[in-house]
């Protein structure tokens, strides 16, 4: 199976309850994942790394919960092998899942 459909299979397994979407999410994390998604619309390896140091003090400071710092290790671990647009299509989700909440 491709890699990608596995982790949108895993991604939506995990979030059954929540009918294949993100829950709410901290307001450390959605500021990462405007932040995640312009580096993956900018293809930027670069800034990526940078992304990843933000996520892992973010979680240390408990500014985002264990299962947000997964979730965004996920979609930056997809980055990182070259599937950028599957990475964009994801942290679009996580922004697109906190419209009206």
């Amino acid at each position: 199976m491709p890699r990608r459909v596995t982790l949108t299979l895993l991604l939506c397994g995990g979030l059954m309850l929540t009918g294949c979407g993100y829950p709410e999410v901290s307001p450390k994390t959605y500021e990462i994942s405007k932040a995640l998604y312009s580096v993956c619309n900018q293809k930027s390896t670069e800034r990526l790394e940078t992304v990843q140091k933000l996520v892992q003090s973010s979680l240390e400071q408990e500014e985002i919960s264990q299962r947000e710092a997964e979730w965004l290790g996920e979609i930056i671990k997809q980055a990182r092998q070259g599937e950028w647009e599957a990475a964009l299509r994801e942290t679009r989700q996580i922004m697109e899942d906190q419209v009206g909440r």
